[in-house]
């Protein structure tokens, strides 16, 4: 099997994984975790720091430390710090079994793709790590496979390292395997419909993950589904080992997969019958959804978990909203229902004036957060015809419902309605000389997929990803122009057309580039890449 330090782990970025998504779903849940704008973050098995080093350029004011196994992706972190200018990031060569609590304390632990996939004395340490190194209102994020989703796909891993046990090159195995199962998912008969769906959905997954990650995919293949070592377990046996290690758990960091709501109401109350607490809720969850994958929050046992949000806490936090109208023109002012749809197809319908206003005012917003409070008096002033503060109060009951449809869009699905304890610091205002996230800067020169300051990983055309690394603020709009005429212009790889045909007039053709260039400068904006 190829080693960490000879093919490296996709370096890549993780949202679920990022304090504000911890700390945001802890605190819903009735615990007090650290402000994640001064806190200490560990991450264990970071890589090159790609989840990192754009988590300590977004939280300047804490302080982050990763640690892995491999010296070469360690190394490569390093690099990657010095030339970014982080400063409050540190990256350390580090066995898991070496941990003490000399590290220190720290208010937010990550493992992310490690638990599974390393021996069982090394997963107990990792376990003991966020118990003794997680500040007393700490929590931590562990990822993991689980059964019975496993049991099904073991035996595709069974098959695809049987055809390459006899390839040792790492390209040669992913492309072997990748072949192997493209060949079975033609070739079982449709007749028997279970293993065919299994087969066929399992290649789309991997052809997917080629889609979104590109030829790093090949390294998700070799550790994650060819590792020598994956050891999935079930939900409920998680769960007891994190107890012998006095943590206690909290919720899945996907809230909504932690919910029977969305199945009939017949099987909730069967369901309701069969399980004594939430642990076994979620065991039997597991086994209706055959699910294969968790990502788990833990805290300290002891503390106190709430799991009964009520719609009033909402008013403490921030609030995001990509769901657009499906009306034209909604009618905001009666009683008349309007539905709001998510990208993921989610509907929200609400007959609620003042939560209609509420999300027309996020659509405008999006992607950027606007806090409760503020967004109560917006909403207000948009039903009133203005677009200005408005003063006047707003009765408990309005909090209330609004509050509540709020609530209700965003356990339902995050493509309604985001929850953020701590906004994501970016601008939707193009500058003068315009500056994008340093970390976007730096990955946009060797890869098409950067890391936006949302935490989320955008796909950028190749105009963009040539134009990011320029975008340090020391140019304006002319002299990116310039850049443009210099670079990809001259070398043929952009071409300055009207009405289909190529410009000439060197006048004419940057009248055309500066209009092109203010478009995706604003679609950066838009992207969640550019700084104030």
């Amino acid at each position: 099997m190829p080693t960490y330090d000879e093919v490296p782990y996709p370096n890549l970025s993780h949202v679920q994984s990022h304090p504000d998504t911890l700390a945001t779903l802890a605190s819903l849940l009735g615990l007090s975790p650290a402000p994640i704008e001064n806190s200490r973050i560990l991450e264990i098995g970071c890589a090159s720091g790609g989840n990192l080093i754009p988590m300590g350029l977004s939280l300047p004011g804490s302080t982050l430390v990763g640690i892995d196994y491999s010296a070469r992706q360690i190394e490569l972190g390093q690099t990657a710090i010095a030339e970014v200018g982080v400063t409050n990031v540190s990256l350390r060569h580090m066995d898991i079994r070496e941990v003490t609590p000399e590290l220190g304390e720290f208010d937010y632990i990550i493992a992310h793709g490690v638990f599974s996939w390393v021996p069982a004395d090394v997963r107990d340490r990792l376990l003991t790590i966020c118990k003794q190194n997680l500040a007393p209102a700490g929590v931590a994020f562990i990822s993991y496979n689980v059964y019975p989703g496993w049991h099904m796909l073991a035996t595709i891993r069974d098959m695809m390292l049987f055809h390459v046990r006899n390839i040792q090159d790492p390209a040669e195995r992913a492309a072997q395997a990748r072949g192997v199962l493209k060949f079975l998912s033609e070739s079982v008969p449709s007749v028997d419909h279970v293993r065919s769906q299994l087969l066929n959905a399992y290649s789309k997954f991997l052809q997917n993950e080629m889609a979104r990650i590109g030829p790093r995919a090949d390294a998700f293949l070799l550790h994650d589904e060819l590792e020598e070592i994956n050891n999935p377990m079930y939900f409920r046996e998680f769960i007891e080992l994190a107890e012998a290690h006095g943590l206690q758990y909290v919720n899945e960091v996907d809230f909504r997969g932690a919910l029977p709501n969305f199945w009939p109401p017949e099987v909730v109350q069967t369901l309701t019958q069969l399980a004594s607490n939430v642990i076994e809720m979620e065991q039997y969850l597991d086994f209706l959804r055959s699910r294969t994958f968790r990502q788990t929050v833990l805290c300290h046992a002891g503390l106190t978990v709430n799991r009964t949000i009520e719609p009033e806490q909402l008013r403490k936090y921030h609030v995001a909203a990509r769901a657009v109208a499906e009306s034209e023109r909604p009618d905001i002012h009666s009683r008349a229902i309007e539905k709001f749809k998510g990208l993921d197809g989610a509907n929200l319908a609400i007959d609620h004036p003042l939560s209609k206003s509420a999300m027309m005012v996020l659509a405008r917003h999006w992607p950027q957060t606007v806090p409760m409070e503020k967004l109560a008096g917006m909403a207000a002033a948009l039903l009133d015809g203005n677009r200005g503060d408005h003063k006047a109060e707003i009765s408990e009951e309005d909090w209330h419902v609004l509050s509540s449809n709020l609530l209700k869009a965003y356990v339902y699905s995050d493509d309604l309605v985001e929850v953020h304890v701590y906004p994501p610091q970016f601008t939707l205002q193009v500058s003068e000389r315009p500056v994008a996230s340093p970390w976007a800067r730096w990955q946009a020169r060797d890869e098409t997929k950067v890391t936006n300051l949302r935490h989320e990983r955008v796909e950028v055309d190749p105009l963009n990803q040539f134009l990011l690394p320029f975008l340090d603020g020391s140019r304006d709009c002319n002299a990116l122009v310039e850049v443009l005429l210099a670079g990809p212009v001259a070398g043929g790889k952009l071409v300055v057309q009207q009405d289909d045909q190529p410009v000439t007039d060197p006048v004419e053709a940057r009248e055309i580039l500066g209009a092109e260039l203010h478009a995706n400068l604003e679609w950066l904006a838009h992207a969640a890449l550019l700084v104030a």
